[in-house]
This record gives structure tokens, C-alpha cells and sequence, in this order.
């Protein structure tokens, strides 16, 4: 009897230090909860902020010329049309293709630098399946080509039959069919066995049972296509689409095709004197895990005030941001969730590692901060989507470049954002009004802003590499991305390092090093969500690229170092310090995470997300990268939950880590509970009640493991023995609303801190 009352006792104690612990989280006290283990006076600024009115929002009366020629959507602000793929110019009025190609044109003299490759006839048809050049590019055509997106289709029976000739442009086809991705769906030889440029048998695609002949073929390839799924890839799948159209637009590939009278790359405006329409997402529950209709859409306004900033999101010229998904094609490139069949669920990816560039758009289109009124903006978001363009874009067609073809694909991205700050100077007058330094762009790509082009230095650059030094000559160990190699060209003969020379990669005093996307299924298991705690028995762990078939500058030479000398001292079985590939160290990639004390952030060929892999899971990280500040290094008391080993240091990493103090390792793992909620993204809607689901999954879980503490405590005073007082681990889950206080939340109240410098 007394045993089991003093066990009830010790689990009640727990439990009420859990609940103390979220309580404190709940923003009890904004200023000091909150705000917690950050640096300046950001934070608290934020929290303690006056709000500002939340006026209703302006909506344009502009007309756009010729009803956008039935295939774009009209902008009721600038009065502009926006073109999808395939159309450009006034009115959508001028075909702009990408064909079908089986080369690509080059940058140097003697080259075409303005019309794109085709191997195709009028009629869509490869000109020649025989002629089989080196490199092959993934839009080659084995059946009948869609030119304005250079997506292949099958021909015959099962196949894309296009719109009859003379029809008025934006007619679909008479019948989509079935899609051939890429070379490996298409026929290794022609109907009379010569060598083409597939590899497929003939028969399997285009024989008495083929799957371009028969509704119940015997060979199916991977759909592979955004919008078309099933086994025949015949059934239809909502596409990708920023904001999911907000419920008054059809998505295709990237696309907003919007109601009448509703406008924008979201279709989220209204054009003026306009009633509300019916939304789609009552009759599309898909949308609806995703999809709300953005609070500054809303009259009247949803609240009376709100918090700064304020952010005027740009339409941009499609050929920089929508253009861009649409000739991405498949569904998980460049976008960091897309639908899958049959139901249209939901998917988050992180498989794509710039997914910030449409993460961060996504939440900006649906999060109260933004303001449709430029006049009242505190700053201008930018939705570029330049880190799409090295691939699939480069490897897939002959268009689009920027300006011309040739050079490392990194030219390719500086000449993308320049036109796109042209673009914007040529549209609206805010750029000007204050050089750019109330602009805001994200960065996403391996190294970074380091080729950043110097129009866009007075602006606010969101990124993952935080390179400070001046003198940032490349790193990178793969070449197509070696962004000071020059290369002259047709359209740029001087070059183009030129355009981005002299600037650091990253300035603290402006720009802001922010998480990658994690989805939530890659930290389900941490403890930190509330997942069973696991022992920490592991010292050390990475399990990743160590650089063994790589240049001896990839990682800087840090994680090939650190792996030739824990295999040379079989550190793993002395230490329990694990580095090395997949066959090096064996386990689940998250459970060893949970179990380990230290985990390696190390650079690849530039930022690696292994800081976000460490702090998501508990894992006190080891910051190994000199002059580069890690994610949110500026702002965050890192020091109290990592630890910085220069890099001179890496070959007494094991004296170091095994020199430090059981305490300061608990210290460094309590600090991380209080900061950890900040590395993750949980500000859209499916997102946040992913995280919400699981929170609610796992709570039964720290209840069990209170209760196992206070058994072994009580148990131990049964037997006699001193009853110490029971340890929580550590570090202990966030229990609030996932998206207080997560990475986006954080990124906004860190700008709220830049406004005055924007003025200046």
C-alpha cells in the first residue's frame, strides 16, 4: 500500500512538472516565456509591439487587353496579363514554345542564342528516333510532344490527341493520354528494330498489348506527372499550385487559372465592385487540409488590428516564379508537398532540399502578415524561383535560359533574379523608393547568396549558408555549380562574375540564416514530439556523404577527416562514436539521432540541413565550419545548446567531446527544449495539424513515461535504497500551438526587428 502511494505521489509530481513546463510555453508571459535563450531584443520588441489596424483590403479595376487571348488571367492591379506556359507578351497574344529537343543550343559564337532546340514536327512527332546524340535530355519525345511544356505523351489509341487545327488558343485537348516522361519510357527501338533512343522494348509501348494501345496494358511506367496518376496514369491528381488557388482557381502545374474576377498568382484578389463567389474547397476536402482563405482577403478584415510586418507579396512576372513550377513537370521537384493518389492527400517532402523557396511563399499567401496594400507595407517578398532552374529545368528542354545558354548553372539563377528585379523596377515604384532595402529574397541554393547578383545587395536575403568572409571563392566540389568560373557568352561577353563580385555571401548585420523544411514525418520519432524518450548511449553520430568519392575540398575537408580518423581508432566500438555512410553505420537515421549525445553539422558542397537534423531530435549540435554562422546563429544563443570546434580542432574532436561535463551536457540539452520549436516549419494549415495529430498521438506517451519514473523511484525507496529525485529527460517537447513560435513565426518577428533599418 505504501509503496503504490508513493509511486501515485512521484507520478503526480512529474506530470505536474510536464504540465508546469507547457504552461510556461503557453505565453504566460509573452516577454520572458517566449523569448527565452535569444539574443537582443528582437523577441521581446515583437511581443510587446502596438498593433496596428487591419483596414480592409484595395482591389483593382484595371482591364487587361483582349481578355488575356483566353488563356491567361488579368492582374486588376497593373492591368497586365499573366501567361501561362506557352503564351507571352501583351494580351498572352505572342506562342512562346518549349519543344521536345534531343540537344540543347551552347553559349559560345556560332550558336543560335535565341530560339530554342525543337526535334519535333509540326504534328509533335520526333523527327527521327535513330538519331541518338550524347548527353540525352529528359524531354525526347517518343510519341507526341506537348510544346508548350515539352511533356511527351503517347501516340495512338491511348494517346494525346490535341485540339482540332483553327481552334481559339486555351482549347484543351480532345483527349490528354497517357505520358512518356522521358527517355526511359520510351521505345529502345523503332517498329522495324532499329536503335532508338529509349529504352523500353517496342512491344511493351507500342505493341498489340502496349501501353500507349490498350486500356489494360501488361507494362505501365512510373506516371511521373504532375496531375495524372493511377496505375495507367489515367486518373486525374490535383496539381501544385502556391496556396492551392485559394479555392477560386484551378491549379495546372504551377498555374493559377482564376475564377472570374478573382486575380493574382493565388487567385486570392477580388476585382472591385465584385460580390464573393462560392470557394471550391467545400467540394474539393483535399484543398481543404491545406487551403484557408488568407485573412487579408477577408471583408471585413477578421480581426480589427494585427501585428507587424506587414508584407506586400509580389505577382511576379510568371516566367520567373509560376512559368517555372509548370515546366518543372514532375510532382515532387521544387515544391515541398504535393498530392498523391487516389484520395489526393496531402504529402510533405523534404526530398527536395530547396523547398523553402514555395514553403515560405505558401505561408506568407496565408499568413495575416501579409497586406494586399503595398502603401502600408513594412516589406516586399520576392517569390522567385531561381533554384528550380539548375534541375529538372537545365536537364529537361532547351528553354528557358537566362539570358542565353552556357556557364555554371549558378549563371543561370543571378541572370533569373536580375531579370526579375528589372521586371519589378519596370512594374511598381517601391523598389526604388527605398533601393531595394525593404525587399526580401530567399537564397536556397548550396552556397547560398554567395552569386548573388549585386543589384540585390541593399535587400534582406534569407538563406541557408551563412558564409561570412569576403573573399568567398567557390567551394563546391560539383563544377556545374562552381559560381566564380566565368563564362563568356553571346548575350553576356564579358561575363558575369562581374555582376555579383565584391559582396560576402551573408551579412548578419541584414540578412538571416533560416532552417531547411523538415517535414514532420522526418522527426516523428524525437522525443521532442513526444515520441518515447530514448537513452542517450550514443556519443557521437553522422550518417551522411564523408566525402570518399568526392574532391578533397568537399565539407572542407571536415567530415572525410573526422571518418579516416574514427575508423583509423575504431572509435565506434571504443566510444560508441558513429560517422560514416550508409555502410558504415547501420540503424534508423532518426532513432539514432534520438539516442545520441553530439551530432556533426559539417558543410557539404556548401550549407547541410544537419543542423536542423540534430536540434529536431535533441542532439546537441557540433558546429564544425569557420566564419559561417549556423541557422539563426545571429539571433539565437547558440553557445547554449551547441558547441563551436574550430576547425584547426577537428583532430581532437574526441578529447573534446568526451571532456565535456555530464552537466553542461544536460545544461546544453534543457536550452534546447526551450529553442528547438524554432527549427521547425508549422504555419500552414495541413501542416499544422500534422504536428497537432501528433502531439495529441504522443501525449498518452510522456504520461507512460512519468509514470515509469516515478516507478523506478518509488521502487528503489521500497527496496531501501536512497530515492534520488526523478530526472525529466531532456530535453522535454514543445506542447503549445506548433505554430507559435516555429521557423516562420520566427523569421517574422526577427523582420518586425528590421523595419527601422529599411528606412534609413
Amino acid at each position: 500500500m505504501a509503496y503504490a502511494t508513493t509511486l501515485v505521489c512521484y507520478a503526480l509530481i512529474i506530470v505536474t512538472l510536464i504540465a508546469l513546463i507547457q504552461e510556461s510555453w503557453a505565453g504566460v508571459d509573452p516577454a520572458k516565456q517566449r523569448c527565452a535563450f535569444t539574443r537582443g531584443t528582437w523577441c521581446t520588441n515583437y511581443a510587446q509591439q502596438e498593433l496596428v489596424p487591419w483596414r480592409p483590403a484595395p482591389r483593382g479595376s484595371k482591364e487587361c487587353e483582349g481578355g488575356c487571348n483566353n488563356v491567361g488571367r488579368c492582374n486588376y492591379d497593373t492591368g497586365l496579363c499573366d501567361c501561362p506556359a506557352g503564351w507571352t507578351g501583351a494580351g498572352c497574344k505572342t506562342p512562346q514554345k518549349r519543344p521536345c529537343t534531343h540537344m540543347q543550343r551552347k553559349g559560345d559564337a556560332g550558336e543560335n542564342a535565341t530560339e530554342p532546340y525543337s526535334h519535333i514536327g509540326p504534328d509533335g512527332r520526333d523527327l527521327d528516333w535513330t538519331n541518338v546524340p550524347f548527353p540525352q535530355y529528359y524531354s525526347r519525345c517518343g510519341g507526341i510532344c506537348d510544346d508548350e511544356v515539352a511533356i511527351c505523351y503517347c501516340d495512338g489509341p491511348m494517346g494525346r490527341i490535341p485540339a482540332p487545327p483553327g481552334s481559339p488558343p486555351g482549347t484543351p485537348p480532345l483527349q490528354v493520354g497517357r505520358p512518356l516522361m522521358t527517355m526511359a519510357h520510351a521505345p529502345k527501338t523503332t517498329w522495324d528494330g532499329r536503335k532508338a533512343f529509349g529504352e523500353v522494348d517496342y512491344k511493351l509501348v507500342y505493341g498489340p498489348k502496349g501501353y500507349c494501345n490498350v486500356t489494360d496494358p501488361e507494362w505501365v511506367p512510373n506516371c511521373g506527372m504532375d496531375g495524372l496518376a493511377g496505375r495507367t496514369c489515367d486518373s486525374p491528381m490535383e496539381m501544385f499550385c502556391p496556396g492551392s488557388c485559394a479555392g477560386h482557381g484551378r491549379c495546372y502545374l504551377g498555374f493559377c487559372v482564376c475564377d472570374e474576377g478573382y486575380y493574382g498568382h493565388d487567385c486570392a484578389r477580388r476585382k472591385a465592385g465584385m460580390p464573393l463567389l462560392p470557394s471550391r474547397i467545400p467540394t474539393t476536402p483535399w484543398l481543404a487540409e491545406v487551403v484557408r482563405e488568407p485573412p487579408s482577403a477577408l471583408e471585413p478584415p477578421p480581426a480589427p488590428t494585427r501585428r507587424r510586418p506587414l508584407i506586400y507579396v509580389y505577382d511576379l512576372e510568371p516566367m520567373y516564379q509560376s512559368k517555372i513550377l509548370q515546366y518543372r513537370v514532375t510532382p515532387r521537384w521544387c515544391v515541398h508537398r504535393w498530392h498523391v493518389w487516389p484520395a489526393n492527400h496531402t504529402e510533405w517532402t523534404d526530398l527536395w532540399v530547396y523547398a523553402m523557396d514555395t514553403l515560405l511563399h505558401e505561408s506568407l499567401l496565408g499568413s495575416p502578415h501579409r497586406t494586399f496594400d503595398p502603401e502600408e507595407a513594412d516589406f516586399f517578398y520576392v517569390p522567385h524561383q531561381a533554384s528550380c532552374l539548375p534541375f529538372p529545368i537545365g536537364a529537361w528542354a532547351d528553354f528557358p535560359w537566362f539570358p542565353d545558354a552556357g556557364g555554371p548553372r549558378t549563371r543561370q539563377m543571378l541572370n533569373l533574379v536580375i531579370d526579375t528585379v528589372q521586371w519589378i523596377n519596370a512594374t511598381f515604384p517601391f523598389w526604388q523608393r527605398r533601393g531595394g532595402r525593404d525587399h526580401i529574397f530567399t537564397f536556397t541554393h548550396d552556397e547560398g547568396a554567395c552569386w548573388a547578383p549585386n543589384i540585390v545587395n541593399n535587400s534582406i536575403w534569407l538563406t541557408h549558408w551563412g558564409r561570412t568572409e569576403l573573399n568567398h571563392t567557390s567551394n563546391t566540389a560539383y563544377l556545374l555549380d562552381k559560381y566564380d568560373r566565368d563564362t563568356p557568352t553571346i548575350l553576356q561577353p564579358d561575363g558575369f562574375v562581374h555582376l555579383f563580385k565584391g559582396h560576402p555571401c551573408y551579412n548578419p548585420e541584414k540578412d538571416l540564416v533560416i532552417p531547411a523544411f523538415k517535414a514532420p514525418g522526418h522527426y516523428a520519432s524525437s522525443g521532442l514530439v513526444g515520441a518515447p524518450t530514448r537513452e542517450r548511449d550514443l556519443l557521437f553520430f553522422f550518417r551522411g556523404d564523408v566525402g570518399k568519392r568526392r574532391q578533397p575540398n568537399y565539407s572542407r575537408g571536415v567530415r572525410q577527416a573526422i571518418y579516416r580518423a574514427a575508423k583509423a581508432g575504431d572509435w565506434a566500438a571504443k566510444h560508441k562514436f558513429y560517422i560514416g555512410g550508409h555502410d558504415d553505420v547501420k540503424g534508423e537515421y532518426s532513432d539514432m539521432l534520438s539516442r545520441a549525445k553530439f551530432c556533426l553539422v559539417a558543410p557539404g558542397d556548401g550549407w547541410s540541413a544537419r543542423m536542423e537534423d540534430a536540434v529536431l531530435h535533441g542532439c546537441i549540435p557540433v558546429i564544425i565550419a569557420d566564419g559561417v554562422h549556423a541557422v539563426f546563429e545571429s539571433i539565437l544563443d547558440i553557445d547554449g545548446f551547441g558547441l563551436r570546434i574550430p576547425q584547426e580542432q577537428v583532430p581532437r574532436i574526441l578529447d573534446i567531446l568526451l571532456a565535456v561535463p555530464p552537466r553542461a551536457i544536460r545544461s546544453k540539452q534543457a536550452h534546447l527544449g526551450r529553442v528547438w520549436q524554432r527549427f521547425r516549419y508549422a504555419s500552414i494549415p495541413g501542416l499544422s495539424d500534422e504536428l497537432k495529430r501528433m502531439q495529441l498521438h504522443n501525449q498518452p506517451r510522456l504520461q507512460a513515461e512519468a509514470m515509469a519514473l516515478a516507478n523506478i523511484t518509488a521502487a528503489a525507496e521500497a527496496g531501501g535504497a536512497a530515492a534520488a529525485a526523478p530526472k525529466l529527460p531532456l530535453p522535454r517537447p514543445f506542447a503549445g500551438d506548433p505554430t507559435e513560435d516555429d521557423a516562420f513565426d520566427t523569421i517574422m518577428q526577427w523582420l518586425y526587428s528590421r523595419i527601422p533599418h529599411t528606412r534609413g
